[in-house]
């Protein structure tokens, strides 16, 4: 049994770029090129199942390329991620995955990449390595915010923590603590 869509707003064309529409067509063709009725079906005139293309097909071939796959759910927050920082509007971004609501799509699908705080991330984790590379003795991350030329090294306690990051603070007592306490980054 095949059901219709939820709501009006997801019974309509879908845009398709030209790369999957050469796919598409290709695919008719290998099925006798019907010109009405279901295009995907397991070759009994009977709907496939996703789920069963999501282990059987799709799951392997993500997790072939050494990616974790997690479910259709994230494959749509994960479109509606990518297109939203492509450039392409909240509104549109709604309109691609159906949903009849734009605040759906806004809070439960679109996750946002703040490239500042990467960029931030990223260059505490140049200075770190520039100083293992220095092969300074203990040494302190002192975090002077507002100012990313402030990063310096002075007598501090660092331990690994085999998560590819380390612990920094002022004394032993509060290496594993997490937080900012004053200028001190302690993770």
């Amino acid at each position: 049994m095949v059901n219709l869509p939820k709501t009006r707003a997801s019974r309509d064309t879908v845009p398709v770029i030209p790369a999957l529409a050469e796919i598409l067509d290709e695919y008719r063709r290998s099925m006798g090129n019907p010109k009405a009725g279901m295009i995907f079906h397991s070759g009994n005139e009977r709907p496939i199942s996703i789920d069963k293309v999501g282990r059987r097909v799709i799951r392997p071939a993500v997790v072939g390329t050494h990616l974790p796959w997690y479910g259709w759910h994230a494959f749509r927050r994960g479109l509606a991620s990518n297109l939203y920082a492509l450039g392409a509007q909240d509104k549109v971004v709604q309109r691609i995955l159906r949903h009849s609501k734009p605040h759906v799509t806004r809070e439960r699908y679109i996750k946002v990449f703040d490239r500042t705080v990467h960029e931030a991330v990223e260059k505490v984790q140049a200075r770190i390595e520039g100083l293992r590379q220095a092969k300074v003795g203990p040494q302190q991350l002192q975090l002077k915010f507002g100012d990313p030329s402030s990063l310096r090294a002075t007598d501090v306690a660092e331990r690994p923590t085999g998560r590819g990051l380390s612990h920094f603070s002022t004394d032993w007592s509060t290496v594993g603590h997490h937080g900012i306490s004053g200028s001190v980054v302690s993770c």
